[in-house]
């Protein structure tokens, strides 16, 4: 129960009704015994820094944030974890002793969840689709886990050429290329992948017969892993699973990203598996 003496995490971005997090995410605070909750807010791109201040004067322990305040996040802080700094966004935010602590759990949670699912990233040749936030991030992120290339698309392609060009500089790899999201090239190209990510919100929930990349560009060679996670199954992944290809959905990464954030703000670690199966559970109720 909600009283005087609750602490709060909260989640913003624009859009954000959509968002499992406070579900998931009080259901394991709960377990934990804890007097903390997770709330949601909407938080429009002009509005992001006046949000960020007025939640530390408010005493809110952390933000967790989502598209499109990554980069936003990353700017406003005080102080970035190792990940942050590199790609320059920010999916945490920690105010402690009056200072704003950015921190980038993307990497950590698209990682784990290839793991969990079996995936060995090394070796791989790697397309990702959106050099936003999250697609900068997982561009460095699957360079760092030993991928053979990685090649990034993106509607406008100055975006990923920007983002190339500072992870070959950063990380000293040649083996990074930057494509315009067009069929011809995404046909031409994930011929020769063998795991594809969709890093956009293209296929979220309300636009669920959305899907970033046509169906046939897939085949059964390929893993594709989609960050969105509602609807639990998305059209991209639906059309990857017709033509053989091994899936994996976006709610274990969402849950590495809520594990991360409660041991930051709170030093406690909730439970994985509650919160993948509350979340599962939830989006299979909304069908």
């Amino acid at each position: 129960m909600i009283n005087a003496s609750t602490k709060f995490i909260a989640v913003i971005g624009d859009p954000i009704e959509h968002s499992m997090t406070p579900v998931i995410q009080n259901a394991a605070l709960e377990a934990l015994g804890t007097n903390v909750r997770n709330i949601a807010f909407r938080v429009r791109r002009e509005d992001f820094d006046k949000a960020v201040r007025g939640a530390m004067a408010l005493g809110i322990l952390g933000l967790m944030v989502t598209i499109p305040h990554k980069e936003a996040a990353a700017s406003i802080s005080d102080e970035l974890d190792w990940l942050a700094q590199l790609t320059g966004s920010a999916n945490l935010l920690h105010f402690r002793d009056g200072t704003i602590v950015g921190y980038n759990t993307d990497g950590y949670g698209a990682s784990q969840s290839l793991k969990d699912a079996g995936v060995d990233v090394k070796g791989k040749r790697v397309a990702i689709v959106g050099a936003g936030g999250a697609g900068r991030c997982l561009c460095f992120q699957m360079l760092l886990d030993g991928a053979s290339c990685v090649h990034l698309f993106n509607r406008t392609a100055e975006k990923a050429i920007r983002v190339v060009e500072e992870a070959k500089a950063k990380l000293s790899y040649e083996n990074v290329y930057a494509h315009e999201l067009k069929h011809e090239a995404l046909k031409e190209v994930l011929k020769d992948v063998e795991i594809l990510i969709n890093a956009t919100s293209v296929g979220m929930h309300p636009n669920e017969n959305e899907t970033p990349v046509p169906a046939d560009c897939l085949h059964d060679g390929l893993v594709v892993f989609d960050i969105v996670y509602n609807p639990l199954e998305t059209r991209l992944l639906r059309e990857a699973k017709e033509v053989g290809a091994k899936v994996i959905d976006g709610v274990s990464m969402l849950v590495y990203t809520n594990v991360r954030a409660v041991e930051v703000c709170l030093k406690l670690t909730p439970s994985f598996e509650l919160m993948r199966q509350r979340c599962i559970e939830e989006l299979r109720r909304k069908i």
